[in-house]
């Protein structure tokens, strides 16, 4: 990525001002606004995902200037988030302020962040949340912010709200284009999905079709756009099967190509053959527009950043 042209300040009081406690509360209540104990509606939740975006209103005004403050810094100079801003992992708080970070990071720069700004949610934020995720993910079992047995047992959650939950704390491995995340990914599905095949007495279906979901280079782009299971009665376990195979269906894209081909405009890779083969295979699904392509293109090669909030308001 280019040079980030800020300097660095001498503390870091303005960002310690904004990645407070509150924020984080804010952020995972708002985007989880149901009771630990209480069924799921899974249709509304993906609905609310995939189809909506009700979440982002609800916080917008309280995230965006950390967002906006969090660019100003190169990545290299930002202190470690985890520790910094977060309480220590035996915390009972801890679980849910994970959360809310993680939703700042990776969730809201993309719903929040439009044309060039876009840049900064795959190539600055990105790997903020990456480097979050790999600071919890070694960490003793009874301390994970994602453990089955930790939100069912200290935080009295049921099966429902937990699976919800464990979604968001993976969707950061598989927006990674990093292959060990990747693995780290699909043995993170198989895992919530052994946990919800025991509980429910029923095997993932998805599971006669294994081979293709970790092969098929177009199934991502295909079961995105046909959208999260709908109707009346969508069990949690119809949730964690459909969104485990979303997660695993990215990994054959980083297999073949290394990257996500259609993230090359938004961040001013220049693409090969191949994968301009892929990308008109697959409708140019999710990629940035020609006019956003340019802007980037003439940022990167002059390894600048067009600063943040130029396109998204």
């Amino acid at each position: 990525m280019g040079e980030t042209p800020q300097t660095t300040p001498s503390s870091f009081n303005d960002l310690d001002n904004l990645l407070t406690p509150s924020l984080f509360t804010l952020l995972a209540t708002s985007r989880f606004p149901y009771p630990k104990q209480s069924p799921i509606n899974f249709s509304n939740f993906g609905r609310d995902i995939f189809l909506a975006d009700p979440f982002s209103p609800l916080v917008k005004d309280a995230a965006w200037p950390a967002l906006l403050t969090l660019s100003k810094y190169p990545l290299d100079k930002l202190p470690d988030l985890h520790e910094r801003y977060l309480s220590h992992p035996g915390d009972p708080s801890y679980p849910e302020q994970c959360l809310g970070l993680l939703l700042l990071l990776d969730n809201l720069p993309r719903l929040l962040f439009k044309g060039i700004d876009a840049r900064w949610t795959f190539d600055f934020f990105d790997h903020l949340a990456q480097r979050v995720v790999h600071s919890w993910i070694g960490l003793p079992e009874e301390q994970r912010p994602d453990s089955w047995e930790r939100w069912s047992g200290k935080l009295g959650a049921r099966m429902d709200y937990w699976t919800g939950v464990r979604f968001w704390f993976g969707v950061v491995l598989v927006h990674s284009e990093r292959q060990g995340d990747q693995e780290l990914g699909v043995v993170y599905t198989e895992e919530t999905r052994r946990v919800v095949e025991k509980a429910g007495g029923v095997l993932d279906p998805w599971r006669e079709r294994r081979e293709m979901v970790l092969s098929d280079v177009t199934m991502f782009p295909r079961e995105y756009r046909l959208g999260p299971p709908q109707g009346e009665v969508v069990t949690k376990e119809k949730w964690v099967f459909w969104s485990g195979m979303l997660m695993d269906c990215h990994k054959p894209i980083i297999d073949r190509f290394g990257r996500y081909p259609w993230l090359n405009a938004i961040t001013g890779r220049v693409s090969t053959k191949e994968e301009e083969e892929y990308i008109e295979r697959i409708g140019h699904f999710a990629e940035a527009g020609e006019a956003v392509r340019a802007r980037v293109k003439d940022d990167v090669d002059a390894q600048r950043w067009t600063p943040l909030g130029e396109d998204s308001f």
